[in-house]
């Protein structure tokens, strides 16, 4: 891995780094990690953050709007994106060269160069695995913050079943370079009072179907609280904790496409990607998105998860 990324990284003066609709930390971590560490280890290149969603992770959007000419003369790095049709500004076509660094299970080749480990935990391990390679020392302070964040939150805490020794050994590495590991947390899990408020609500919209647990969320119900639609799908985790739910799932309505619904779906141990990918969606084995679905291809996705119990 350590090669191909340092042999081609180091032809381009300009790199763009690009990540999935909708991101959640594991994306803008890899994100911004990547981002940190060009800066620090190559300070003569010129280094863009790609994308227009930084869904209730505002604090990271950077405000600037990149014009296609540095996007045309740039190495396109796109990370922790499983196919074409998820990368959050597909500008990345234009690039002299791509290249995709990614966990998602591999269906789809649309980079000119890829480095993807299914079996690692987080696109952030795999980073933080090239940099480690390199040399622990390149990785500064804040790129460790950033990658240990992703990890941590796409293992939900090291709780999920791809997290593996190898997984924690890069999560010490990236301690080691000394991060706060409780100030992390908080920054990451810490909620605001609108936000427990609605997730209170969420609950209270759950239905259970014998296992398969699921919320419709409208914008009605977001309202009050200050969050989008986007952003409330990004608490499908609240649910994960009940034992009689073995896949739950939250879907809300697609303010762009009237009529329509976006999904997140989680689970414990059922492998539900190949019935997401029926639903123009897919992701990893027990977690996944979904969208453009009418009210009836909800349902009928519904079915066929029941179907796997």
């Amino acid at each position: 891995m350590k090669n191909i990324f340092q042999e081609t990284l180091v032809k381009f003066d300009v790199i763009t780094i690009f990540r999935h609709e909708n991101p959640d930390m594991d994306a803008l971590g890899s994100q911004l990690g990547l981002f940190n560490w060009i800066k620090d280890n190559y300070p003569n290149k010129q280094v863009f953050v790609c994308g227009y969603d930084f869904g209730r992770h505002q604090e990271f959007n950077p405000s600037t709007d990149i014009p296609d000419s540095i996007i045309e003369s740039s190495l396109a790095i796109i990370l922790d994106t499983a196919n074409s049709a998820r990368v959050d500004d597909n500008r990345y076509k234009l690039a002299k060269e791509t290249m995709q660094i990614d966990h998602h299970p591999h269906n789809e080749i649309y980079a000119n160069i890829e480095i993807i480990k299914e079996e690692d935990a987080a696109t952030c391990q795999i980073l933080s695995e090239i940099f480690n390679e390199i040399d622990a020392n390149t990785i500064s302070l804040k790129t460790a913050e950033y990658l240990y964040k992703g990890i941590l939150t796409d293992t939900l805490c090291f709780r999920t079943n791809n997290t593996t020794p190898n997984t924690l050994l890069v999560a010490s590495v990236l301690a080691s370079r000394g991060i706060n590991i409780s100030k992390i947390n908080q920054e990451v899990f810490d909620i605001d009072i609108n936000t427990f408020k609605f997730i209170t609500v969420l609950r209270s919209k759950v239905t259970n179907r014998e296992g398969v647990a699921y919320a419709i969320i409208t914008a009605d119900d977001v309202a009050p609280f200050n969050l989008s639609l986007n952003q409330a799908r990004e608490y499908v985790s609240e649910l994960g904790s009940v034992k009689e739910y073995q896949i739950w799932c939250i879907f809300t309505e697609d303010n762009e496409n009237p009529e329509h619904y976006k999904g997140s779906i989680r689970s414990k141990v059922i492998t539900i990607n190949d019935v997401a990918s029926r639903y123009n969606g897919g992701g990893h084995k027990n977690a996944c998105g979904v969208k453009n679905l009418t009210i009836s291809q909800v349902y009928s996705l519904l079915d066929e998860l029941n179907d796997l119990l």
